[in-house]
């Protein structure tokens, strides 16, 4: 490393991290397998108060199969990505902005025809993400991202987040700047300590300049005056993304609190924990927070969903009874359940006026923060507005800025500015810095003033090139435009309005916003597809020899690429259930076989491998479909899966006015004289373990295993599932509700996984757990409305609510969607028939106004539903892959995709190949009529990019007069081939 102490300091620790950190970085599969970081090379360039970083990223593929990778980059808080390029072959493919949501349909759409696509666009406030497809077995993906940030205080430093990294095989980084000589670090089998920073010379300078646009940093008080707490209301962050820092959290609560305890030792206090619920841990004064209560929150631990509206409506229902003059939320701002715009929440904390707080002040922790939102809880509208304080600042900091006054719109002015953002600060107290962005003729003097100072010196403006700046003022429109979206547009139509304005300058200048994304596809050919002009496009910024340079638009000219073919036609069952391959590991996961991986159905040919001697099928086995149906009942089948028996879980709800009963599934499984399908264990690794001891009914020792695993990988969904199985068993379902909300809160923006995070949440029986999945699933409706599944796991969320018009006017919704063609097989008519049920309910409900039912039921195509039904719905997460479904019926029958129907009665309507399903199984005979008991289970048949397999089967029965019963069977399948039980359905 390079040291000039004269004008820069560039300081990384060397020290061992006295605690874990949350990994900056990241590329995993979907199934949690990681990437090795194999070479990073950072380039920065600081222009003071703006900073413009490059990182050009090598992972590895350790795995021995293709697969759909997960990155993942938390940046500094207001950062803005402007460059996103995959390489493939010697070519840099660049990413274009485009609408979000064509985004995402664009990708998928190319992902299915097995291309070259990536995806990334803006997660939780600073956390960026990005689906990348494909990653090769064994091989490299190399990956270029860039970003412009702003230093908006004196202090700041500028930083290339390293912290939390795990080993990095090659380490290039060097920062170049205004008056900054070269900051460099090289380094090989590294693991970074902290991140890489350096804090510029800022020599008096006040901003910057280039033609007609300008930024100036400005601190508009010097003095406050104090305003002691009083009485305080603490609200503490205890929800899933919090978890890795959650122990530092509750140490700053005590510090923060024995500081305050100096000056007002006797004031009232009461500290709560929020996530998807609220729980008072402390109620007494301020001194009498210790020890005992510090441990009682901890104990709480970080879980769940976080709903800043459920803490808010707690806070005005408590301040009524026990009044506190103050609110303190320590929070990193980032709302994942109930409303999570920024009126709604505005409105709520609005709230807490008349119920008797003067007062809100926030303390944002975390890496991941949104701190624009939580200014506008802290500026919301109380007595007097707060502060934002930054958790990072030791504890008497942050108690003295608790107990200072605020000083509150306070006008910016500059005379000739054609713009100016912000036009008002809010909440500054002495010290406080701020950037302002402008428009000012060149040449014209800068008079800028904040409230009653005025701000002057053009001496004080260095001079630059345009690039950097016109990409920060862009980003300034448009942080301009979405602040009137959270905070002052007039209804949906002004906001949708406010919208297209967003997307239109995040496109023209290529400044990611939250309503678009960057898109990467293969070919020229594809993106005129999807009308995306690159050429008309903002130049893209790069990094050259220090300084910062324009990469020309007109040289991108990407490779023609040769189609790949399409997938080959699905093999029979027996062919299918030859077990694993030659090459398959011995969990059953496909080998590096490209082919196989790519093609699916490629996999199972006449010359496949036979099966383990233990799990051989006879060769003389007629095919299922050559097996008599009309033949007496025969001899029950081999029992389920032992854990099946163990769960007896199952909860049957009768919706509108009947209650809803957690019926007791039978460990006895009947069945069919046929060989039922078996393959590999579904499951592998630490959830095998937890799986297999909640099979043996060692729930103790599942809960152990599933908590230590938590503990050490925090972030891991499979972790989070299997704490959530093993509290289940333990009879804690509502912390295992909060282990399924955490998947919601670590992936907010991900339409599949809170949908599955719902799935799991509507098997707890309390009412809070199906309350926070029908938002959930309302939420992923939202973001995915192209995919099936949203509609459908709401609209029968709502059902079970008690809520059949919702649910009718969401199916609706649904059925009018126009899906991609081919993806969803059958799926027009389970939409029809899932219509006609909700009908059927609401005309229970509501029997005077059938007839105006059933004529909207006729518009939208539904099909009435009028008589006894028995359905099951077979749905995962997961894309571009193919679970099957499999039924057997107590007469020998079996029907899956290539003998879908049984004797006994009964249809399977279609076989879904390319993900997420429905694949729905319907009996159209009253009870009395049916085969029961009916056998279920799925069969893993191509695993597909993106890993393990994770969904449910919902069995649905109609009495054909509107009432209905519902019990979901949530499942998680691992292993490529594999089967997993899914129980059987008695009478």
């Amino acid at each position: 490393m390079q040291y000039r102490l004269a004008t820069v300091l560039a300081l990384l620790a060397l020290a061992p991290r006295a605690q874990a950190s949350e990994a900056p970085i990241s590329l995993t599969a979907s199934d949690g397998t990681g990437l090795k970081l194999v070479r990073l090379v950072a380039r920065g360039v600081v222009q003071d108060p703006l900073a413009f970083t490059e990182l050009r990223l090598t992972f590895e593929n350790p795995e021995a199969r293709q697969i759909e990778g997960q990155f993942r980059i938390t940046l500094p808080p207001g950062a803005a990505i402007s460059r996103f390029a995959m390489r493939l072959g010697e070519h840099w493919q660049e990413g274009e902005v485009v609408e979000r949501q064509a985004a995402r349909r664009a990708y998928e759409d190319f992902l299915h025809r097995r291309q070259d696509p990536a995806l990334l666009e803006q997660g939780a406030a600073n956390e960026f993400t990005a689906r990348v497809f494909p990653i090769p077995p064994r091989a490299h993906k190399e990956l270029i991202v860039s970003y412009s940030h702003e230093l908006p205080n004196s202090s700041s430093a500028y930083l290339v987040p390293l912290r939390g990294l795990p080993e990095i095989g090659e380490l290039d980084v060097a920062v170049s700047g205004l008056d900054l000589p070269e900051a460099s670090l090289k380094k090989s089998r590294f693991v970074p300590p902290s991140d890489f920073s350096v804090t510029p010379p800022r020599a008096g300078r006040m901003g910057l300049r280039s033609g007609d646009m300008l930024v100036a940093r400005v601190r508009p008080i010097e003095k406050t005056e104090p305003e002691p707490v009083g009485s305080l209301l603490m609200l503490v962050d205890s929800s899933g993304s919090r978890a890795l820092g959650f122990q530092q959290q509750v140490a700053l609560v005590q510090k923060l609190l024995r500081e305050l305890a100096k000056s007002e030792p006797a004031a009232p206090l009461t500290v709560a924990s929020f996530d998807q619920g609220v729980s008072v841990v402390y109620e007494g004064t301020i001194a009498g927070f210790g020890d005992g209560e510090a441990k009682k929150l901890r104990a709480h631990g970080a879980l769940g969903a976080s709903s800043l509206e459920q803490a808010l409506r707690w806070a005005e229902g408590q301040l009524k009874a026990k009044p506190r003059a103050r609110l303190l939320l320590v929070s990193d701002g980032v709302a994942t359940a109930g409303a999570i715009g920024g009126q709604e929440l505005i409105s709520l904390a609005l709230k807490l006026k008349p119920a008797g707080a003067r007062r809100l002040d926030t303390i944002a922790v975390g890496g991941i923060r949104d701190e624009a939102a939580l200014q506008r809880l802290a500026t919301a509208g109380l007595e007097r507005d707060g502060a934002v304080i930054d958790g990072g600042l030791e504890a008497a900091a942050i108690a003295r800025k608790l107990t200072a006054a605020t000083r509150s719109r306070l006008e910016v002015a500059l005379p000739g500015a054609g713009w100016v953002w912000p036009k008002s600060l809010d909440g500054i107290q002495a010290g406080d810095e701020a950037l302002i962005y402008a428009t000012l003729p060149p040449g014209a003097p800068v008079k800028l003033s904040v409230g009653a100072a005025m701000i002057s010196g053009d001496r004080a403006f260095a001079s630059v090139e345009r690039p950097l700046l016109a990409r920060a003022w862009a980003q300034a429109r448009i942080a301009s435009l979405l602040e009137q979206h959270e905070r002052l547009a007039d209804g949906p139509g002004e906001r949708a309005k406010l919208k297209e304005q967003i997307v239109a300058l995040s496109v023209q200048h290529r400044v990611l916003s939250p309503f678009t994304a960057l898109l990467v596809l293969e070919t020229e050919a594809d993106y005129q597809r999807f009308q995306i002009d690159r050429r008309a496009l903002a130049d893209i910024l790069t990094v050259e020899a220090g300084k910062i340079a324009i990469l020309k638009r007109a040289s991108d000219r990407p490779p023609p690429v040769v189609e790949k073919p399409p997938p080959l036609p699905k093999p029979a069952l027996a062919k299918k259930m030859a077990g694993p391959r030659n090459g398959d590991d011995e969990d059953g996961a496909p080998a590096a076989s490209e082919e196989s991986v790519e093609t699916g159905k490629a996999e199972a040919k006449e010359d496949a491998a036979p099966p383990p001697a233990a799990e051989a099928a006879p060769e003389s086995r007629p095919e299922p479909s050559t097996v008599a149906r009309d033949s007496a009942p025969a001899a029950p089948p081999a029992e389920p899966a032992p854990l099946l028996q163990e769960r007896r879980r199952a909860a049957i709800q009768i919706i509108r006015g009947e209650d809803s009963r957690r019926a007791e599934r039978e460990a006895d499984a009947a069945g069919a004289s046929e060989p039922w399908p078996r393959g590999a264990d579904p499951y592998v690794g630490k959830y095998k373990q937890v799986m297999k001891a909640l099979a043996s009914k060692e729930k103790a020792k599942a809960l152990s295993l599933a908590a230590g695993w938590h503990e050490e990988e925090q972030g891991d969904v499979m972790a989070l599932v299997a704490l959530g199985e093993a509290l289940e068993a333990s009879g804690d379902e509502a912390r295992a509700a909060r282990a399924y909300g955490s998947i919601i809160d670590l992936f907010p923006s991900r339409a599949d996984m809170r949908r599955f995070a719902g799935v799991r949440l509507e098997r707890i029986s309390a009412r809070e757990a199906l309350a926070l999945a029908v938002d959930s699933f309302a939420k992923a409706a939202e973001q995915r409305a192209d995919h099936p599944a949203s509609h459908r796991l709401f609209a029968f969320a709502l059902l079970k609510q008690g809520e059949p018009r919702r649910a009718f006017e969401v199916l609706e919704r649904g059925l009018a969607q126009r899906y991609p063609s081919g993806r969803f097989a059958g799926v027009d008519r389970i939409l029809r028939e899932d219509l006609g049920l909700a009908a059927a309910a609401w005309i229970k409900a509501e029997p005077g106004r059938r007839a105006e039912i059933l004529s909207r039921l006729s518009k939208a195509g539904g099909t009435a539903e009028e008589a006894p039904s028995l359905r099951f719905v077979l749905n995962w997460e997961t894309d571009a892959n193919d679970v099957d479904f499999h039924i057997a019926d107590s007469r020998g029958g079996h029907a899956y995709y290539s003998q879908p129907s049984l004797k006994s009665g009964g249809e399977l309507y279609a076989d879904v190949t390319t993900g997420y399903g429905p694949e729905c199984f319907t009996i159209r005979l009253p009870p009395g009529k049916r085969a029961y008991p009916y056998r279920l289970a799925a069969h893993y048949y191509s695993i597909g990019p993106m890993g393990y397999g994770m969904g449910k089967v919902q069995i649905i029965e109609h009495d054909g007069q509107g009432g209905l019963r519902f019990e979901e069977r949530p499942y998680v399948v691992m292993v490529n081939q594999a089967y997993v039980e899914l129980g059987t359905v008695k009478r």
